[in-house]
């Protein structure tokens, strides 16, 4: 009996707990609700590992596929067989190059001068010059026009072969030889030249003469006059003619008249005096 009423009394105690007593909830760590921590559920932990993966890269050598050879014919087809250089970089596998710039190209003809006189008349005009060294009359005479005797007038043709005999002869004396320079300078030349020996009384007469060439009709003058200012005196001297004198006249027409007959024609103050000259006479 003493038991039941100790029970009794118990349950009466907690009942009268609950009834007066505030109900106290958890929230768990997963959201759920419950009147004692313990009552929760337990946290699991989950640990992730991460493992990092590298990656290698294996890099194969692959061989270069330009050669000498092929770079040089694709250098040869990319300029048209106008290449300024050519190169092959083996370490980049590239074939470099640089074509050449295209220029006109102007080709100039040159053509030697024209020699008057043959190959076998330069060397007998020489042989001549150099026979006659000491002997300028024997030269001279063979050229003269009418003649060569004191005292006429007259006059000299000087064509290249006399010419190139008068300057062999000198060169003789001096104990030297013509160069070729020389004779291409006299033998290249289309000069003809007219030394003409005239009288006068005074000094200055041979000043007022001058000449031309007839031929067919034709007046040429020369293209250069060497008047004679110093006039000698003659064998006359103090009577008339007092002075003679030695001009000059020289025209560029040797090729057209070398082979025809024309007219030297002196013009002084006092009147002409014209000489019919055969040109075939003379070399």
């Amino acid at each position: 009996m003493k038991y039941l009423c100790y029970l009794l009394m118990l349950l009466l105690i907690i009942i009268l707990g609950c009834i007066g007593t505030n109900k106290v909830e958890y929230k768990c760590w997963d959201g759920s609700i419950v009147s004692n921590p313990d009552d929760c559920p337990v946290i699991t932990t989950i640990t992730t590992t991460s493992t990092t993966t590298t990656s290698t890269t294996s890099t194969s050598t692959v061989p270069c596929a330009w050669t000498n050879e092929t770079c040089q014919l694709y250098c040869s087809s990319e300029c048209e067989n106008r290449v300024k250089s050519c190169e092959l970089d083996k370490k980049r596998c590239i074939c470099n190059y640089t074509c050449a710039t295209t220029t006109s190209t102007t080709t100039t003809t040159t053509t030697l001068p024209l020699r008057v006189l043959s190959e076998s008349d330069i060397d007998k005009a020489i042989a001549w010059g150099e026979k006659n060294k000491f002997n300028m009359s024997n030269l001279l005479s063979k050229y003269a026009y009418p003649n060569y005797s004191i005292g006429y007038e007259h006059v000299i043709v000087y064509t290249p072969y006399l010419k190139l005999a008068l300057l062999a002869a000198k060169r003789a004396r001096e104990y030297r030889r013509i160069t070729d320079e020389e004779i291409d300078s006299i033998v290249t030349s289309n000069e003809i030249e007219f030394r003409v020996k005239i009288y006068g009384d005074t000094t200055e007469f041979a000043e007022n003469v001058a000449a031309v060439i007839k031929l067919r009709g034709e007046i040429i003058h020369p293209n250069k006059t060497i008047i004679d200012k110093a006039p000698a005196t003659t064998d006359f001297w103090p009577n008339s003619p007092k002075y003679f004198a030695v001009n000059s006249y020289i025209f560029d027409c040797y090729d057209r008249i070398r082979d025809r007959i024309i007219v030297f024609e002196v013009i002084k103050l006092t009147g002409r005096k014209t000489y019919e000259i055969d040109m075939r006479n003379y070399k």
